[in-house]
């Protein structure tokens, strides 16, 4: 009874009152059956009965109202519709005039969903489902997945066959993704497994972000541990020598995790005062930033993963998700866009760590690595000296074999990782190694002048200078010897696509050396 004396309509919710409430309170009271829906020990079980009883709530609504396409009927005024009756009975036929058949539509369907939504009952239906716990387990098993590969990753190195997956899917990522090194097809398995539709619930998708955050972060914080030599790769081997002078191996095959030492190293250790046996230790660790192979492979499958991240996994992510069932076009779309910048900022977020650590490898480790390597045939600079002092030789005519040798090191990774080096990077990390050995070889080049300069004015006070071949003094000789092994040293340095003319060092050993180019005349027209 309303305000104005007229009869109020009584609102009966048959979908929600009639059908859900007493399925819910089945599903909830009976013993029986909480155990077996309810129950996260499982979590594979829990995660399908989730899923099913999910999508059948969603649906309800629309199941429930939707008119059934076999019967027949015909559209009578006001879009209502009603059954064409098959029989002639006339009382019958009045009588279908006093149904009421409603006018469902789109709009009707998402009303009635809110109203089962918006039931208490439904509150507590949801509160039943211990979903922390499921997360909990589920990240367990990935977290422990990742953790034995990187076990076996810091005991056998980076080529260590960790990956769980099949050969076939292994090739597939090679060519998809571009994956090489196992452990990280490993972790793009673990990775895109928290995404399956058979393991990720929509309730949980703050968690499963921050759980590929956290995943993220193990690997990253193991790199840099590992470059910096906080942890050891390898292992440490204990034997035990007997009294009778027989060796015998014991099970200790350790981990090293944080060693102390580098390299392979052993000690004895003395026998007890009541034995007659010593232990015997080798150490077989070492530090993987000193491996050059190894570096530049870590760091190409880093640069993968970034790029992953951010593009294909995003879309990953938004695939497993989606929108919510049946929610109206407009707000579906601006959910999809939240959604979209949501996920695409904690990947960013996510992977903000991994471009440093690149950067690093290449303009750092691998630059200070090839250094050490293009500088050591340096040292023969100094016999050019000796080679024609005293010896009567010939003047030279070709460059010095060791120069060939200075840059062999620098162009041959480049050729193995030519197809493998961060584009971002382009030739700075190459420009740098170039920049620092022409430095080092124009100081020796400078030195061997000076003590060649030193030699000729002593033996022209002991008018002993002219030791002739040809008419070219030992000294001529060397600073001919020196400018031909500058061009040709210049060219390799070409031929690894750096300009010569913006290093430094090229230009001092070019002013150093020039004045023999007349030398080279001399001995080209004679």
């Amino acid at each position: 009874w309303n305000g104005d004396g007229g009869t109020q309509q009584a609102q009966i919710d048959l979908i929600t009152a009639g059908v859900w409430v007493p399925i819910a309170t089945a599903l909830m009271t009976d013993p029986a059956i909480k155990m077996a829906i309810f129950s996260p020990g499982i979590a594979n079980i829990f995660q399908a009965n989730y899923c099913a009883l999910d999508t059948f709530l969603s649906e309800l609504a629309m199941n429930l109202l939707k008119s059934d396409p076999s019967s027949s009927t015909t559209v009578h005024e006001e879009g209502t519709h009603r059954p064409i009756s098959t029989t002639t009975d006339e009382d019958q036929l009045a009588l279908t005039n006093l149904y009421y058949e409603p006018s469902i539509d789109e709009h009707t369907y998402q009303k009635v969903q809110s109203r089962i939504y918006a039931h208490p009952l439904t509150c507590d239906y949801s509160k039943k489902w211990n979903l922390p716990i499921y997360y909990q387990l589920r990240f367990a098993e990935v977290c422990k997945r990742l953790e034995t590969a990187i076990q076996s990753i810091q005991s056998d190195g980076w080529y260590a066959q960790v990956y769980t997956g099949t050969d076939a899917m292994a090739t597939q990522l090679k060519e998809t993704i571009g994956f090489e090194l196992p452990f990280f097809m490993e972790l793009f398995e673990t990775l895109t497994w928290m995404w399956c539709k058979d393991v990720f619930l929509r309730p949980l998708t703050h968690r499963f972000l921050r759980g590929t955050t956290q995943l993220l972060g193990r690997v990253v914080a193991f790199v840099k541990d590992s470059l910096k030599g906080d942890i050891k790769f390898g292992y440490v081997e204990n034997s035990r020598q007997g009294g009778g002078g027989a060796d015998s191996v014991g099970d200790g095959l350790e981990t090293p995790g944080k060693a102390s030492t580098n390299g392979e190293a052993s000690q004895f250790r003395s026998p007890t005062a009541g034995g007659g046996s010593s232990e015997r230790v080798v150490d077989h660790t070492y530090v993987w930033s000193e491996r050059l192979d190894d570096v530049a492979a870590v760091s190409w499958e880093l640069t993968i993963l970034e790029s992953y991240l951010t593009n294909d996994h995003v879309e990953k992510i938004l695939s497993t998700v989606g929108t919510t069932a049946h929610a109206e076009e407009t707000k579906a779309d601006d959910d999809d866009i939240q959604l979209r910048d949501l996920v695409t900022e904690v990947m960013i977020e996510a992977s903000k760590d991994i471009s440093p650590v690149v950067v690093e490898i290449w303009n750092d480790i691998i630059v200070d690595i090839l250094t050490t390597k293009c500088a050591g045939p340096l040292s023969a600079v100094k016999g050019v000296a000796a080679t024609y002092r005293m010896t009567n030789r010939p003047p030279p005519t070709r460059a010095s074999p060791f120069v060939a040798t200075i840059v062999r090191p620098l162009k041959e990774f480049d050729e193995s990782f030519s197809t493998r080096t961060p584009a971002h990077l382009g030739s700075s990390w190459k420009k740098k190694i170039v920049d620092t050995v022409s430095e080092k070889y124009s100081t020796a080049v400078s030195e061997l002048i000076e003590t060649v300069q030193r030699t000729e004015e002593a033996l022209k006070n002991r008018k002993a200078r002219r030791a002739l071949a040809g008419g070219m003094s030992d000294g001529e000789k060397v600073r001919l010897q020196l400018y031909l092994d500058q061009m040709e040293f210049k060219k390799s340095v070409e031929d690894l696509s750096v300009d010569s003319s913006e290093v430094e060092g090229i230009q001092s050993l070019i002013s150093l050396t020039e004045a023999a180019e007349e030398l080279l005349q001399k001995t080209r027209t004679s």
